[in-house]
């Protein structure tokens, strides 16, 4: 019992510092980033209504399992969608939002970040 407790504390502090290594690092395009960004409107309400509405909400409020993306910064929402997109799992809906992002380039990525965090004001 005392080695499976230990191995279960080891396994959590080296998860844990692996998840704190992932959420440090920031790319150029997420840190750069911001409400004031130009971006194509048009490209960001399209990948909207294919890709995010759904689960999401048709003013990105949230629903179910999904989380509210409107009253986040676009900062953050563009480094979430980086990390799918290389494949990475953060919680139970990664599946779906890997399979999404895959297919952003960063200009997608910029254009939906910032569309999502302003237009439902």
């Amino acid at each position: 019992m005392p080695i499976r407790c230990l191995l279960t504390v080891a396994m959590s502090v080296w998860a844990c510092a692996t998840w704190a290594d992932t959420t440090t690092e920031s790319s150029a395009s997420a840190a750069a980033i911001s409400e004031d960004q130009v971006i194509d409107v048009d490209a960001a309400q399209d990948i909207f209504r294919k890709s995010c509405r759904a689960c999401h909400g048709n003013k990105a409020q949230g629903a179910s399992s999904y989380p509210a993306l409107a009253d986040l910064e676009p900062a953050y929402i563009a480094t979430q969608l980086e990390r799918y997109r290389a494949g990475e799992k953060i919680g139970p809906n990664s599946i779906l939002m890997i399979s999404h992002a895959k297919r952003l380039s960063d200009e997608d990525i910029v254009n939906i970040s910032v569309y999502v965090a302003t237009a439902f004001d």
